[in-house]
């Protein structure tokens, strides 16, 4: 079984993007073919070990926002050429540090729930709420209400290119307006969710990664943040496993 891993890795994520691929290949236990999707403005397999099994995809991005609302259409681009089982979402800046296989999140059709759905939307929900949006959700729902990230979402290639191809859809609709939704692209997210619910959901309790983990990098959504200070230690580390804390590279396996 093949199952692709989607990274949105430009600008300042670069580094976060190489820390995530060698940090899931060091605690990875299981044994499918897991092949990763690296979509940045920079080339990441100077900076990873040859069998590291990533494609890279060109993709330059001017500000945070143009980034984000690129993740839709970068998980077609790979679901119409690539040949995957599978297709995975995860951001940039998640992090891992435990043992794990694909079975925590493996699924037909999946969505993570959101840290903050039962703490700080736990009454009020970040939905949308402008009735022009294609990511509108009405406050007088009658539908369960689950918040769920934007950073972790995936499925069979099938499900995930089209569930993809139609949010992409909404994000054209909405920019005809013009309008952005309050959370981006994660709006779309749970506004498909609300109404067709995933086959199978990851609960915060159950989630083994750490979500938005930016290692003390600071002002990360600015274009022209320059990281080559990381960058020049991630190269000395190119056969070796990092994490950054504190805004440093700390080596964790040579």
């Amino acid at each position: 079984m093949t199952i692709g891993i989607v990274l949105l890795a430009t600008n300042a994520y670069f580094p976060l993007g190489i820390r995530f691929i060698k940090k899931f290949k060091h605690f990875y236990t299981g044994k499918d073919n897991i092949v990763f999707y690296f979509f940045s403005d920079r080339d990441p397999r100077n900076y990873l070990t040859p069998n590291s099994n990533v494609e890279y995809f060109n993709l330059i991005n001017t500000s945070w926002q143009d980034a984000t609302n690129s993740k839709f259409r970068s998980i077609i681009d790979v679901g119409n050429t690539r040949n995957c089982d599978y297709i995975f979402y995860f951001d940039a800046d998640t992090n891992i540090n435990q043992k794990f296989d694909e079975q925590w999140f493996i699924g037909d059709m999946v969505g993570g729930q959101h840290f903050g759905d039962q703490d700080w939307m736990k009454i009020t929900k970040n939905f949308d709420r402008n009735p022009m949006s294609k990511a509108y959700i009405p406050t007088d729902t009658n539908l369960h209400q689950m918040y769920f990230y934007g950073a972790f979402f995936g499925g069979s290639e099938n499900n995930i290119t089209n569930f993809c191809k139609t949010l992409e859809s909404y994000q054209k609709e909405d920019s005809k307006l013009p309008y952005e939704p309050c959370a981006n692209d994660e709006s779309y997210i749970n506004k498909e969710f609300h109404y067709n619910p995933p086959s199978r959901i990851v609960y915060n309790k159950d989630f083994k990664f750490a979500i938005s983990d930016k290692g003390g990098i600071q002002n990360m959504r600015d274009s022209k943040k320059d990281v080559q200070y990381l960058l020049n230690d991630i190269l000395e580390l190119k056969l070796g496993v990092f994490d950054v804390r504190d805004n440093k590279v700390v080596k964790i396996v040579s």
